[in-house]
């Protein structure tokens, strides 16, 4: 097998767990790589520099957004992905990293797949547009001062719904579990195809996350009333885009899913309450 790792050097036990998957692959006779920025760093181990082409699997070290940043890749070169949990709470991650026996299940076919559902943004500007993908969430926000933002979000069928708040996160299944939590959402199954909206700190008293269809079509504008405050847009906490008067953003399901890779040995109920319930 042909495995790209992608740690997060900057998790406490990410290095040593790198070292120690790498390794491990080796002596099943996988070939592993890490992208060049990261090769110095394990020159005493079997890595090898990507430089592009097929590979059978990716693997993150590191928490959930390590995981999260791996996943772009995988989309791109149509592999499954492995999380192995070196941070704080990993609740997307399926390994621990006092765990890594379980690397020879992967090498021989001992798993499932679990497709994961993404969102997918068109941002419309007069001169351009760009496509993003999100596993976890699009969210619209304020700029630097401390006003609330008026967002207006138009469906497929034209019924407009306005928004006061100091923003709105659109996420999925995977993504109720992330920023959507912390602003109030509910948490969806997984496997459940759904896209969800939950305002950040509305002002109303009767504001809520709503879950809508998964084939729900939605175009977000700023409304900008009574005050000039800048609305940005950003895709899984990546870097933030600005979102002009003149500009809209369309927002649907995205053709492409992840593939996670999955061992069945704790059920999603089971890791929910070991790791975000059970924090308190």
């Amino acid at each position: 097998m042909n495995i790209l790792l992608i740690p997060n050097l900057g998790k406490k036990n990410a290095f040593e767990c790198t070292c120690e998957v790498v390794r491990q692959l080796d002596s099943y006779g996988c070939s592993c790589y890490l992208f060049e920025d990261k090769v110095a760093a394990f020159a005493d181990i079997p890595v090898k520099p990507y430089h592009g082409g097929p590979v059978d699997m990716i693997i993150s070290i590191g928490g959930d957004g390590t995981l999260i940043h791996a996943s772009r890749h995988a989309v791109q070169l149509d592999c499954p992905v492995l999380g192995i949990n070196a941070g704080r709470v990993g609740f997307l991650t399926e390994m621990e990293y006092t765990a890594l026996d379980q690397l020879k299940d992967v090498v021989e076919g001992r798993y499932t797949i679990q497709p994961r559902m993404m969102l997918h943004a068109s941002v419309i500007k007069p001169d351009r547009r760009l496509e993003i993908s999100a596993l976890n969430d699009v969210v619209f926000s304020r700029g630097e001062s401390d006003r609330m933002v008026d967002i207006s979000v138009e469906m497929k069928n034209g019924f407009t719904t306005c928004y006061r708040a100091d923003g709105l996160i659109f996420s999925t299944p995977t993504g109720s579990t992330a920023y959507a939590l912390s602003a109030g959402g509910p948490i969806v199954y997984s496997s459940i195809e759904c896209i969800s909206i939950t305002p950040i700190c509305p002002y109303s008293l009767f504001s809520r996350s709503i879950l809508y269809a998964s084939d729900e079509v939605f175009t977000v504008r700023g409304r900008y009333i009574n005050n000039s405050e800048v609305l940005y847009m950003s895709s899984d906490g990546e870097a933030r885009i600005r979102i002009d008067p003149c500009d809209s953003v369309v927002i649907s399901k995205d053709e492409k899913y992840v593939k996670f890779v999955n061992f069945g040995s704790k059920s999603y109920y089971e890791k929910l309450n070991k790791k975000i319930i059970g924090r308190g």
